[in-house]
Order: structure tokens, then sequence, then C-alpha cells
């Protein structure tokens, strides 16, 4: 997928950004924006107000199949070699000795889902992202919007709030 041409908004501090992006949340002329930081800050999560995160579902669908996985594999292993505790018969009357097996199996599931949930909402690895300024995996903070010229009236909005530099980028 290639990236249209539009404008580069580079920023030298964070609140500048944030600022900037509280003022183009919603606004259609700033559709498919993209914002660029050399690490995460909880800052800029705030100000795209987008609510919670969907990678809380990886975690749970991940923990729930561990339960389950833990709890079946328990009943499976019984059935083979049936573990008696306290003079009950094996299977489903000896389920309380189950719950350590399905308790971590949820921890390890819960984690490696949450993980996996991470890489893919997050689109990493992207092979096919382009670097629009170095700048921006060391200090410095930028805001790329597509199909916008240089002299527009978006332009001019993001440059009240400090911009250090904009220029305009070229599509691919």
């Amino acid at each position: 997928m290639k990236r249209p041409g539009g404008i580069l908004v580079i920023y030298k501090y964070l609140d500048q950004l944030t600022d900037a992006m509280v003022a183009i949340r919603g606004r259609n002329d700033f559709k498919d924006h993209e914002v660029f930081s050399p690490t995460s800050y909880h800052e800029i999560e705030e100000a795209l107000d987008a609510g919670p995160s969907q990678v809380r579902w990886f975690t749970l669908s991940g923990a729930l199949t561990g339960t389950c996985t833990g709890f079946g594999l328990g009943l499976w292993v019984d059935y083979d070699w049936p573990l008696v505790v306290g003079g009950k018969l094996p299977g489903l009357y000896s389920i309380p000795s189950y719950v350590i097996l399905g308790f971590e199996l949820t921890i390890l599931f819960g984690g490696l889902m949450t993980i996996l949930g991470m890489l893919v909402m997050c689109r990493i690895p992207n092979l096919k992202q382009r670097i629009l300024d170095v700048r921006f995996t060391d200090d410095r903070f930028g805001i790329f919007v597509p199909n916008v010229a240089l002299n527009g009236e978006q332009a001019s909005l993001l440059k009240q709030f400090g911009a250090e530099e904009i220029r305009q980028i070229e599509s691919e």
C-alpha cells in the first residue's frame, strides 16, 4: 500500500504535539493523519481519545483458553492416570486439584495473547513503513496529514501550535 502525498509537521515538544492533536481531533479535513513519536507517551494516547484498547480482548480470549486447557488437560490425564483425592472417584470429583494447572495456564496463555495482541494491533513489524524524518527516532514529534497542500488551511492551523518545520511529502 503506497502512502499518498501530504504535509509533515514537526514539533519539538510533546505539549505542542498534544495541543495540535486535540485541535484536529474529529475534523474531516484531517482524516487518516499519522502521529510520530520517539517513544510512547500517555499524553498522546489521551489526546487521541481512542477509547479502551482492543488488546484486552486478546488477553481475555487467551486467559479463557488457558483456563479451559488447564482443566481439560487435568481431566484428560486423570482419566488415564486416576488421581484419587480424599478417597473420591477420579474425574469430575477431583476438580479442586486442577485449579492450580488451570490458573497457571490462564496466566501463561493470557500473557502470550497480550503480546500477540499488541503486535497485531500496532501492526508490528511494518516492513513497508517509510521513515519520513530520522529525528522522530531521537527527540522530535510529528504529524503527517495526507492529501493536503503546504499552503492550505490545515498547514496554517498546525503551524499555530509552534511547529518547528512544515514540509511537503510527495506520494510514493
